[in-house]
């Protein structure tokens, strides 16, 4: 993985951990709604927590189009002349959605999923132990 693909997930990290900062100082409450948490507050740390969040989403898409660009531009996409040898780069990716605590991970390959279903359940299982601490 580039270096700067970690950008948004250390972005995102830093999000999470400063919203879980806020609730663990009294400045921000988790609700449940159904079995989905919800995160409320109105301190300048919680603030800044779900800024970082919503900035790697950002940056993320910034550098995806970036690379989509120097993929096309490396191919000779969009020129007369197409280049002699190509240099296939194979890239696998991979995503988790929690409903409530269930993970659902997807991949474009089996060892791509079965690494997103880790994640997908670590984070369910930081999630639920956050909630019943709390309650």
């Amino acid at each position: 993985m580039v270096p700067r693909h970690w950008i948004p997930i250390a972005l995102f990290i830093g999000g999470f951990c400063t919203i879980f900062a806020s609730v663990a100082t009294g400045e921000a409450d988790v609700t449940f709604l159904l079995i989905i948490p919800v995160f409320t507050g109105s301190s300048l740390l919680f603030l800044l927590g779900t800024g970082l969040i919503l900035l790697s989403f950002v940056v993320g898409f910034v550098i995806l189009a970036a690379g989509l660009a120097e993929v096309e531009q490396a191919t000779g996409a969009g020129s007369a002349v197409a280049p002699a040898v190509v240099k296939e780069k194979r890239t696998s990716f991979g995503g988790v959605v929690l409903i409530g605590p269930i993970p659902i991970a997807f991949g474009s390959d089996r060892r791509m999923a079965m690494i997103m279903l880790v994640v997908g359940v670590v984070v369910a299982i930081l999630l639920l132990g956050l909630a019943l601490t709390l309650f």
